[in-house]
């Protein structure tokens, strides 16, 4: 080899090499970003995502294309997450992906929990206890009391999570004799509920807004430990005679195994932004969503809170999967 071709090839080799290099320690995001989440379309979750891609693409200069992922209690969504590269996705579910689903799914996880690293709290969802319209009840004593004089008739669905879980542990303490039936996301259980195919739903207010303005179906409480601001005269849980059913269900972010704390800083001060903004602020919450920044610690705590009462409520029904 003649030297000049030699010092052109030791000359690409370090190019080469340097080029690499700086792609290497280049700052997240130097590409697309998919922003998975675990909401149907028309969910609350798939708006939140939506506002903040939007936000997400605007601060860090580039693309954060959502993906829905819906179903199997929002393991598909976390799968995704899971199965793509450093740096690639990052996740948006309710809390329950990380505090419910590895206590009651069968079978093996898809994913491990230390791949589902805490970001931030997004908002929290207005969960409601809703009956189609055509039922006999209006209220939650009524539902319960339907449902004892009709053992085995009622069927019901709930989002997945803790939600679910509660619901079991609630009809597993009154005797109560129901059906659980699995839908992929609110949006077709509502249609569902409207058309009297099931009679309980325990969904968020987002989907189920429409059917109830209309009259289609009948909101009998909220789940959180205040009032729905679209909804004021739906009571609480807690107001209507059932303290144990208070849930303030969260949307959180979560980034991957081993995401640097600087990326995980800038992400979450887009998510801070984002729920103090009022314009999105009053768009989220004419959804039935409330906007509430957490940290990363918070969310962890939130999380670890969370499994002590699915721990608790297990011990009640048994239930898993």
């Amino acid at each position: 080899m003649s030297p000049h071709i030699y010092r052109r090839s030791i000359l690409g080799i370090a190019t080469s090499f340097a080029a690499s290099a700086a792609h290497a320690q280049a700052p997240w995001p130097d590409r697309p970003v998919r922003l998975i989440n675990s909401g149907a379309p028309g969910s609350g979750i798939d708006l939140m995502a939506r506002i903040l891609s939007d936000a997400l693409a605007q601060r860090l200069g580039q693309p954060f294309p959502v993906e829905s992922r819906p179903g199997a209690g929002s393991v598909l969504a976390a799968q995704a997450h899971a199965q793509a590269g450093a740096g690639e996705s990052l996740l948006l579910g309710a809390t329950g992906i990380a505090s419910t689903v590895p206590y009651t799914f069968t079978g093996r996880l898809p994913y491990e929990e230390a791949q589902l690293v805490p970001i931030a709290i997004l908002g929290s969802e207005y969960l409601a206890w809703v009956a189609p319209a055509s039922l006999p009840v209006s209220d939650l004593r009524s539902l319960v009391a339907w449902i004892k004089a009709n053992a085995g008739a009622a069927n019901w669905y709930s989002v997945p999570g803790y939600a679910e879980l509660d619901v079991r542990r609630f009809m597993a303490e009154r005797g109560l004799d129901a059906t659980f039936v699995a839908y992929q996301g609110s949006p077709p259980a509502v249609l569902d509920l409207a058309a009297g195919r099931i009679q309980l739903g325990v969904l968020p207010l987002t989907p189920a807004m429409s059917a109830i303005r209309e009259g289609r179906l009948r909101a009998l409480a909220v789940t959180s430990g205040t009032r729905a601001p679209t909804l004021p005269e739906v009571p609480t849980v807690e107001e209507a005679g059932f303290a144990d059913l208070r849930y303030d269900p969260f949307t959180a972010l979560f980034g991957w195994r081993g995401m640097p704390a600087a990326a995980r800083d800038r992400v979450a001060a887009v998510v801070a932004e984002v729920a103090a903004r009022p314009e999105m602020a009053e768009r989220l919450r004419s959804a039935g969503i409330v906007p509430r920044y957490g940290s990363a610690a918070e969310l962890a705590e939130v999380i670890a809170f969370q499994r002590d009462r699915v721990q608790a409520a297990l011990r009640v029904t048994g239930a898993r999967g």
